[in-house]
């Protein structure tokens, strides 16, 4: 930009290679010219050259028919813009706009000691009287940077202990999770960090978790997501409001929160792990973002987060209509495979996302696992897929969501008289007399045709069974098929005699065992199930 060009925002005007902006909730004055208030603006930032670099520049200044031609100093969030009111507005804004604090409330603040936290638990304190919540704080040790996580939460202690605020600490060996979960360091800690957060929040009765992410967070996982390939979930970024999880500083930029901590004279650590350059995330933050910035586009991390907030309007909409397609395919055992075939493929996939969370699959479900649990919709019953923390499995016209129970193998010998216990519950036998109570739990059986050698065992192939009245012996398989038996609830403790089933709980007897006029003797055979 030449000095013959001119940038423009409000009522000022600035000159050569740089742009200002006059903000302030107060009225600025510059060599005894008094301007209005203009509304700051974070898209100033790539005008200015190297972050906190002051320059001479000229202004043009027009108020109300005056001008006046002055030079001034002028530097990347010089004291013209008021981060402390700032920052707090945009805090105070994004509570009341996604209700992320109600009145009455208490929240813990996820403290780790750095810049961030300690300015949203600045923060929180100033306005909480005024918006009438309570707080307290947490902080993790993760067991990671040795004598420097201890001094961060020694530093926590001190300022929770200054300021009164209720906290709980805790420390854990990360590394020792990591290798022993086969995750990543970064998965772990997360991981456990929020486990960590609900624990805390349980003890100290918090009603949220406030954690201190705020807009370049945002782009960066933006930026994480886009390059592993996300779709519109991912591209959204973190969401202000997750739950119990809630994160008020989303809208402030990293420096904005600096210059909070400077102006208040708040004390913080550094984590120095944020500035090594093992893990993507780093990366992105040190290195690809201020490339950007620098060379294609000043204002890429506002770009960025502006482009996120669009998709998000855009994944909500999609994301109610799968969810009331998902409520409309919803069967006894599971949902319509047929309804869900036929929705478009942006419904369809969101539908089956919808359904694998729900049924407790919360991470590590991948694009991978989505379109095999697609292709399934048209699959033959019988076909099932494990993909991380539960399965789906076809059973005739519905596919099903759940945690499988692989099945126990039972096999044990039958008592004629008495209990024969086995996993998951017990046969009782006992002589009876009388009448023949109908009840698909109870076996009323012709004693003297029971063969020695009866065994309480789980199905296997060959088995065969032919039910009482049936006219013929098939494949147990089959049996099973024919009657619609979801293959999930196939392996049940059954009676058999080698491979004939003779008592298969809610389905009936075998007619080689059944009771006819000239039986003598009665043997009562009842099944128990225990949780």
């Amino acid at each position: 930009m030449n000095n013959e060009e001119n940038k423009s925002f409000g009522k000022v005007q600035i000159a050569d290679e740089v742009v200002a902006v006059i903000a302030s909730t107060a009225a600025a004055e510059v060599e005894g010219v008094t301007l209005a208030p203009i509304a700051a603006t974070d898209q100033v930032a790539g005008f200015f050259g190297k972050r906190n670099q002051a320059k001479g520049v000229k202004v043009t200044i027009t108020d109300e028919g005056v001008t006046a031609n002055v030079e001034i100093s002028v530097s990347f969030g010089a004291k013209l813009i008021d981060a402390a009111t700032e920052v707090q507005s945009k805090v105070k804004n994004a509570i009341d706009k996604y209700g992320l604090i109600n009145k009455n409330e208490r929240v813990l603040v996820g403290l780790s000691g750095g810049a961030d936290s300690v300015a949203l638990l600045h923060v929180l304190l100033k306005i909480a009287p005024e918006m009438g919540f309570e707080l307290c704080a947490a902080h993790l040790n993760h067991g990671i940077r040795g004598a420097e996580a201890y001094r961060d939460q020694c530093f926590v202690e001190e300022l929770c202990k200054g300021l009164g605020v209720p906290l709980v600490c805790e420390k854990l060996d990360i590394p020792g999770i990591a290798r022993a979960e086969g995750k990543t360091l970064e998965q772990a800690a997360r991981e456990k960090r929020y486990e960590f957060f609900h624990r805390a929040a349980k003890e100290l009765g918090a009603d949220k978790i406030a954690v201190a992410h705020h807009m370049d967070d945002q782009a960066e996982s933006i930026m994480l997501h886009l390059i592993r390939g996300s779709g519109l979930k991912g591209l959204m970024g973190m969401e202000p409001a997750y739950g119990d999880i809630i994160r008020p500083l989303l809208w402030a930029r990293r420096r904005e929160i600096e210059e909070y901590a400077a102006d208040n004279g708040l004390k913080y650590c550094t984590d120095s792990t944020n500035l090594e350059r093992d893990a993507s995330r780093n990366r992105i933050r040190l290195d690809l973002i201020p490339y950007i910035q620098d060379n294609l586009n000043p204002c890429f991390v506002e770009g960025l987060c502006s482009m996120g907030e669009l998709l998000r309007q855009d994944e909500e909409y999609l994301d109610g209509l799968a969810r009331n397609a998902l409520r409309d395919a919803k069967t006894e055992e599971g949902y319509d495979r047929a309804r869900l075939a036929a929705l478009p493929l942006p419904l369809k996939s969101r539908a089956i996302r919808i359904a694998v969370f729900e049924a407790g699959a919360t991470a590590d479900v991948e694009r991978c696992h989505i379109e095999r649990i697609m292709d399934m919709l048209t699959a033959k019953t019988g076909a099932h897929a494990d993909i991380p923390h539960i399965s789906a499995w076809v059973s005739y016209g519905s596919i099903c969501f759940g945690i499988r129970q692989s099945a126990n193998e039972v096999d044990v010998p039958f008592n004629i008289e008495g209990e024969t216990r086995f996993a998951g519950g017990f046969f009782f036998a006992e002589a009876v007399e009388g009448g023949i109570i109908k009840n698909n739990t109870v076996a009323y059986i012709d004693r003297d045709k029971l063969p020695a050698g009866l065994r309480v065992r789980t199905r296997r192939d060959g088995d065969r069974f032919q039910l009482i009245g049936s006219g013929g012996r098939k494949k147990l398989k089959d049996f099973f098929i024919d009657r619609k038996v979801p293959r999930d609830q196939r392996n049940m403790p059954i009676l058999f005699s080698g491979s004939d089933a003779l008592f298969i709980p809610g389905y009936g007897i075998s007619d080689k065992v059944k009771v006819e006029e000239n039986t003598k003797r009665v043997l009562r055979v009842t099944y128990v199930a225990e949780q």
